[in-house]
């Protein structure tokens, strides 16, 4: 029964929706503010300053919560004292959230008796039960989908959706939901991070070059770049016309770093797997020095065949400032147009970037 129930509302929940979501003059007003770009101090100020100016509006604190929590002494006693204040379902929301939805959970069924059709109080139920040591997945999912037929155009619930059937390995329910969730909000990265890899493992080529619009860099690789190793050659941009190339970001210790992947990638070339120019790239611009990591060989005794660029800013800027490991496909104009991050792919990376590059190379 538990399961029809559930199967009526994952129907009713996308019939009514999604639909664009409509930001508020909150929540508006707390991104222009950038308080990630803020000093601590500043940060803080203007963070608590916003939290009082917008006491009610959940979207708007949950920003300015997640930009001050650690810079509070003690969040929990914090955000219980504003609630405590405040006594509104965004003052409890935010509460809720600094405990790591630990609070009783007839505390928010109290509040939904008062307020039974607030959106975020259906979150809120539902990651109450969800942090449980061992929740009821039918009720942490009709709490997701009630929230939704509240307000399709949340991108939240589909997000939480999404989220929960990736834990049950239902990728093609998953799929839909983060569908579903960038018709809400189309700027949502994590979503569109997830579909991605979702497309990916599922070697949907014409889906994820639909999706990876507006997630890669729109600026083309047009500097010259120096290399390590090779103090006399440079890297023009001519040398990334005409063909496909693979720009590696990599760092010591990570998923992506020379001891593993890059030695991966350097036999692959051997093998002739992988037949395009590979540059691998250090995190750090600038301010890094990669040099005295890499030696004349890889980890197995073999020549590199991968061409060790000089960490750049002016790279990092043209592909959007990575700060972790990734690898980038560039196309034959210089543009790149696929993206693998290396976190989540450690196993199925290098096959990835191969099918990736192939379709770029075929026109995708």
């Amino acid at each position: 029964m538990a399961f029809l129930i559930s199967l009526f509302f994952t129907a009713l929940a996308f019939a009514v929706g999604p639909a664009p979501v409509t930001r508020s003059a909150a929540e508006l007003a707390v991104s222009e503010a950038k308080l990630s770009k803020l000093d601590s101090t500043v940060r803080l100020e203007q963070g608590i300053a916003l939290l009082e100016q917008f006491p009610a509006d959940v979207p708007a604190g949950k920003e300015v919560q997640k930009a001050i929590i650690k810079l509070l002494p003690d969040p929990q006693t914090y955000f219980r004292e504003r609630h405590t204040k405040l006594q509104n379902p965004a003052s409890f929301y935010l509460y809720a959230r600094a405990t790591d939805f630990t609070l009783p959970e007839q505390d928010v069924q109290a509040w939904l008796d008062r307020e039974p059709d607030n959106y975020w109080l259906w979150l809120c139920y539902m990651a109450t039960e969800w942090h449980k040591e061992s929740p009821d997945r039918a009720k942490v999912l009709e709490r997701i989908e009630k929230a939704i037929i509240i307000d399709p155009s949340r991108p939240e619930g589909y997000s939480f959706l999404g989220m929960f059937f990736d834990e049950q390995n239902d990728l093609k329910s998953a799929r839909e939901a983060y569908e579903s969730g960038l018709i809400a909000d189309p700027a949502d990265k994590a979503m569109r991070s997830r579909l991605l890899d979702i497309c990916l493992s599922q070697r949907d080529a014409q889906s994820y070059f639909t999706f990876i619009n507006g997630a890669v860099p729109e600026t083309p690789i047009d500097v010259e770049l120096g290399t390590i190793g090779k103090t006399d050659l440079s890297v023009e941009p001519n040398d990334l016309r005409g063909h496909v190339s693979l720009f590696v970001y990599w760092s010591m210790g990570s998923e992506i770093c020379i001891n593993h992947t890059l030695a991966d990638i350097n036999k692959a070339i051997k093998d002739e797997k992988i037949k395009w120019p590979v540059y691998a790239v250090h995190v750090g611009g600038d301010a890094t020095d990669a040099s005295p990591l890499i030696s004349d060989t890889d980890r197995n005794g073999t020549r590199w065949s991968v061409n060790f660029i000089q960490s750049a800013d002016d790279l990092d800027l043209r592909l959007n400032a990575p700060t972790k490991p990734c690898v980038f496909v560039v196309g034959a104009d210089g543009y790149v147009h696929a993206l693998v991050n290396g976190k989540g792919h450690e196993q199925d990376l290098l096959d990835s970037v191969i099918w990736l590059a192939e379709q770029v190379q075929s026109g995708m």
